[in-house]
């Protein structure tokens, strides 16, 4: 069961048509864009992407999305599912399945045709050194180093389920990105020279698709987000010199992009509408979302409090909801922070964790984070100041805010509780005794939070309430107090709440009684 409360006039839907680009229709599944700096190519999958029917081609469009030929190729013989492509020495090479083709682009004749054994789904292209391409294969999740010259190929990694993958031939680095293995677990890789491929941090678990440097330090990837499709997919933006991402919202879920770095222009393929997009970061960052700085709630706090500490709702449904906020684990086994598109578990232990996707939460607090007001204090500061200079660019206590506080910590005291597995499980204020407190020095990392006004109290907290997560991702928790220096605080104003809460047996029969509001500041405080 679930409902909305609209606490302010609802933002308005990205409408991607809307905005000022080009968006060119009559495709047939659209799958990848690829130029050579001077034409442009779509592969067009046909009615199935997985089978030999012979129905998939290529389209020549202009730089500004227009039309050209639908049918530019094959001149003859037929392509089944086309989807990855690359250019080189005017011949355009594509994965259809089992095999690779070539294609002289002035004769429009098959110059190349190598079919590699043992494989189904051919997916993504990219050049190497000259002479050589890269395949993936995303069944098996094989990438191959293919010799255009003589037709031999080697394997040079296995990421499971890996789809786009994009080479820099200036610093010789290999990106590849996957799917996961229930399309939205799926993570970016990166090979330097001849090492192995090794998984990039601080980028959220997706249905990663397309992969393109912007620059020898930025990458741009796509990801579906999950399948099947929401109403929103995202383009990813990754900075490899500081390890930090900034997502955006494309309005609905786009397949392998192409980015021209002369143009600064980005080509969304947008399989399951049959159209190709052209935008530019600019664009979607000005774009208007209601992804963006809703708050989404699981589950009710007085419950919670209560003892139901049963875990119903897997993270995985929490992250179409958000990127950023808190949470409890199952059985209460620690707090849940998530930064990123990630939650990390700090356990009794003090061990903090990523959690899969499979882990369920009792209680979560989340939303798509984009701040609207930023601060800095340079001066070294205690908690309670540093939260009172926050309060004081709150335009109202009436309104929910959701906060995040970045810098260096001189002290950090967070706390967790341990894990209970029978049931019936005690009220956390009878328990307090049993909560660890963690105490870390000179630490560096993230508070996630919100402050909540009171007519929130009871399905959530109100006030201030924050989880650390220290940037190595080593150290975390609920926060009870802290100093530190140099911290940056950005604010985001939510603009409407989501309440959902679970549907299972205890919940149903529980019978709620009004809790003292000093008992939840009792265990907001960890008294």
């Amino acid at each position: 069961m679930r409902f909305q409360l609209l606490l302010l006039s609802c933002v308005a839907l990205l409408n991607i048509d809307g905005l000022a680009q080009q968006i060119t229709h009559g495709f047939a599944m659209p799958e990848s864009v690829i130029s050579d700096g001077k034409r442009f190519f779509v592969s067009n999958q046909g009615q199935d992407p997985f089978n030999k029917d012979g129905d998939g081609f290529i389209s020549e469009i202009s730089v500004e999305g227009k039309l050209l030929t639908r049918k530019f190729l094959p001149l003859k013989g037929k392509l089944h599912a086309p989807k990855g492509m690359a250019i080189t020495n005017n011949i355009l090479y594509v994965a259809d399945l089992d095999r690779v083709l070539g294609y002289d682009l002035d004769s429009r004749k098959t110059v190349f045709e190598l079919s590699i054994p043992k494989t189904k789904v051919l997916n993504d292209i990219c050049l190497l050194e000259k002479g050589y391409i890269a395949v993936t294969e995303t069944v098996f999740g094989d990438i191959y180093k293919v010799d255009i010259r003589n037709k031999s190929f080697d394997i040079i990694g296995n990421i499971p389920t890996v789809n786009g993958i994009s080479f820099n031939e200036k610093t010789g680095q290999l990106v590849a990105c996957s799917n996961g293995k229930t399309f939205g677990e799926g993570s970016v890789y990166l090979q330097s020279g001849k090492g192995t491929f090794s998984k990039l941090p601080n980028i959220g678990s997706g249905f990663f698709d397309g992969v393109e440097w912007m620059d020898d330090e930025h990458l741009l990837i796509s990801d579906w987000v999950t399948f099947p499709v929401k109403d929103f997919g995202k383009l990813w933006i990754y900075d490899l010199a500081s390890n930090q991402t900034e997502s955006l919202f494309t309005g609905e879920s786009v397949a392998d992009i192409y980015y021209d770095r002369s143009s600064q222009k980005i080509y969304l393929p947008q399989m399951f509408h049959n159209k190709v997009i052209i935008t530019n970061r600019a664009e979607l960052e000005k774009a208007p979302h209601d992804k963006y700085n809703k708050l989404y709630n699981y589950g009710v706090i007085d419950a919670f409090i209560s003892g139901l500490y049963r875990g119903t709702l897997p993270v995985r449904e929490v992250k179409f909801k958000g990127d950023f906020g808190i949470g409890a684990p199952d059985m209460l086994d620690g707090e849940l922070t998530m930064l990123g598109g990630k939650f990390y578990q700090t356990k009794v232990t003090g061990e903090t964790v990523e959690v899969d996707n499979a882990h369920k939460t009792s209680f979560a607090t989340v939303t798509f984070f984009k701040a609207d007001t930023t601060l800095y204090l340079q001066e070294k500061v205690n908690k309670e100041k540093a939260l009172e200079r926050v309060r004081s660019y709150l335009s109202s206590l009436n309104e929910p805010y959701a906060i995040k506080i970045s810098g260096s910590f001189q002290s950090m005291k967070t706390r967790a509780f341990p894990p209970f597995q029978k049931e019936p499980f005690p009220p956390l204020t009878s328990i307090m005794d049993r909560q660890q407190i963690f105490e870390y020095s000179q630490t560096k990392g993230t508070l996630v939070g919100y402050h909540l006004p009171e007519y929130l109290n009871g399905i959530n907290m109100k006030g201030f309430h924050f989880h650390f997560l220290s940037k190595d991702k080593k150290q975390g928790g609920h926060v009870l107090d802290f100093n530190g220096e140099n911290l940056k605080i950005e604010i985001a104003r939510l603009k409407s709440f989501e309440l959902e809460v679970p549907t299972d047996a205890p919940f149903r029969n529980f019978k709620f009684e009004e809790l003292e509001s000093e008992a939840l500041e009792r265990v907001e405080q960890g008294k």
